[in-house]
């Protein structure tokens, strides 16, 4: 307890560590705000830590690429489900909670429109929170197609030739966005490797700074209040 307490006040006089915590545990949260408005937001926040923690572990083991072949991919994966310590569980943690995080993104999205906070001096709020569920909609995309099984490849040829508008959009614009997110005419190698590096590197860290933002404004503004 003494090193505890020693360590909690050295932070305290840097960074009034205390005054910060005590602010956050006993914010007062208006009346008005229904209780499942006030914990579905923590709710998701949760599910993004589990989700960065489980993807972090799973990282451990997979192996997206091994010059130029994808087929390394499928088998780390099949190594983490069956032979890997905990790594089904941890796999199905990353799953299942993928899952539930869009769930409770889009229950937690209702409540806010319900009660108005798409209206300002809330709207900037709103949008982020919107490009939050997109990047999550993002997140799942791109993890999808890393298992590498017969599933996930026909699945995202699927979506990729959706998302690139095919028989909608004039031929080479719709070209150009299959080039662009699949990295060649076909799914293959580069298209594992591009949705790597996605889910990976650059969604995280979009997540991360929306995320701040949209707490910062939050804090800042508080819930809305019905009409």
């Amino acid at each position: 307890m003494g090193l505890q307490t020693a360590i909690v006040d050295w932070l305290d006089e840097r960074f009034d560590l205390e005054d910060a915590v005590d602010a956050e545990l006993y914010r007062q949260v208006p009346n008005y705000a229904a209780t499942a408005y006030r914990y579905l937001g923590g709710v998701a926040v949760i599910l993004v830590a589990i989700e960065f923690i489980t993807g972090f572990l799973l990282g451990i083991y997979y192996v997206p690429d091994g010059a130029g072949n994808p087929a390394p991919a499928y088998t780390s994966v099949v190594f983490i489900q069956h032979a890997a310590y905990l790594g089904w569980l941890i796999r199905g943690m990353h799953f299942w909670g993928a899952n539930l995080l869009i769930g409770v993104a889009l229950l937690h999205m209702t409540f806010v429109f319900w009660n108005g906070g798409y209206r300002a001096p809330r709207e900037l709020n709103w949008m982020v929170g919107v490009l939050v569920l997109l990047i999550v909609v993002l997140f799942s995309f791109t993890g999808s197609l890393l298992p590498w099984d017969a599933n996930s490849y026909l699945s995202r040829a699927r979506e990729i030739s959706i998302i690139s508008g095919s028989g909608v959009l004039p031929g080479g614009v719709s070209e150009f966005i299959r080039y662009a997110v699949q990295g060649g005419p076909l799914v293959g190698p580069a298209t594992l490797l591009r949705f790597f590096m996605a889910h990976v590197f650059l969604l995280p860290g979009v997540m991360a700074l929306l995320l701040y933002l949209h707490f910062r404004l939050a804090r800042k503004q508080g819930p809305a209040e019905p009409t």
